[in-house]
């Protein structure tokens, strides 16, 4: 018996860890494509009509495509527009936050604040958003 409980242990530190390098890995996807092209096709210099330092009219200048997400990380995406609004925002902000401007990451109160909730609240949200993620599938 206890065995099968220490092994079910690891096997749920396994999944966990899975499920932890996959969610890092979808995250680091979209930090490097965060400038890249929205569902239009379009960045947001494009859309503003500002392309190399100066306006120009509709049409002209270059977009810039985003790369296809591999399917693994879409299924990411697509099971983290079922989660309720908080989980996901905590899921996303501590997953997809870029480095602040003196190169570190942000901390969990930071992000909680950015989130406008309190620390506490913040990491119950991604608790909680980890885990319905891994029971819807992931």
């Amino acid at each position: 018996m206890i065995w099968a409980m220490v092994g079910a242990g690891i096997g749920r530190q396994l999944v966990s860890k899975k499920i932890e390098l996959l969610l890092r890995e979808w995250g680091q996807f979209h930090i490097k494509h965060m400038d890249h092209a929205d569902e239009w096709g379009e960045n947001t210099l494009y859309r503003a009509g500002v392309m190399g330092g100066r306006v120009q009219s509709k049409g002209e200048g270059h977009k810039i495509l985003a790369p296809d997400m591999p399917s693994h990380l879409q299924k990411v995406d697509i099971l983290l527009r079922r989660l309720p609004l908080m989980e996901a925002m905590a899921v996303k902000l501590w997953y997809c936050a870029p480095l602040r401007q003196d190169g570190q990451p942000y901390t969990m109160a930071q992000l909680a604040c950015k989130a406008r909730v309190g620390l506490r609240s913040f990491e119950d949200n991604l608790r909680v958003g980890r885990n319905q993620l891994i029971r819807l599938g992931l």
